[in-house]
């Protein structure tokens, strides 16, 4: 049973697992299904803040409980949090608004921050806040997204939409080959 039949048959609370588990990616297939009709894009949007706000305050939780004695047991994970460190020092709010957009980072930001102290009541406004202008934001360029590809693919030959779709498919795997090389880049920069 392939994921997107999972969602189909199990509907928004596969959607809201999925969220917890991969983001942006099963929100998009939410997305996808809610142009074809089987889901409503208000709702899929929805379920989609509220997972992400959940697993964020988990972390949260977690770093604020458990953080310390954490990071004793894991000396490896001290980089991630000085990383946290500096980028909270540098962006302060954004960072716990925008968290959501840096990858690799996403249940470790939430954790530091938990770690540092920082109120509860703050971090939980500004979580809601950031988890509901991620969902939007991702929800509606998505659904912009598939409007305008659907409209494309529309008017195109076979032969050409296999080529675009070749095309769009070597310069995803060339995008993310020079990502990873270049977050290889700065951990081995970063002491």
């Amino acid at each position: 049973m392939s994921f997107q039949e999972l969602i189909l048959t199990y509907g928004y609370p596969m959607l809201f697992l999925g969220v917890l588990i991969e983001s942006e990616a099963v929100l998009l297939i939410g997305v996808y299904l809610a142009q074809q009709g089987y889901f409503s894009l208000p709702i899929v949007i929805g379920v989609a803040a509220l997972s992400s706000f959940l697993a964020a305050q988990f972390c949260f939780f977690v770093g604020h409980r458990y953080g310390a004695t954490f990071l004793v047991k894991r000396p490896n994970w001290q980089l991630r949090f000085s990383r946290v460190q500096r980028l909270m020092n540098r962006f302060g709010i954004g960072l716990v608004l925008g968290f959501r957009v840096i990858y690799g980072l996403r249940g470790v930001i939430p954790a530091a921050i938990g770690l540092a102290d920082y109120s509860r009541l703050v971090f939980i406004g500004l979580n809601a806040m950031g988890a509901l202008l991620w969902a939007v934001a991702v929800g509606l360029a998505g659904s912009s997204f598939v409007h305008i590809a659907e409209h494309i693919f529309a008017k195109l030959s076979s032969h050409s939409t296999a080529l675009i779709l070749v095309l769009c498919g070597l310069s995803l795997c060339w995008g993310m080959y020079r990502f990873y090389r270049h977050l290889q880049r700065e951990k081995s920069i970063i002491p």
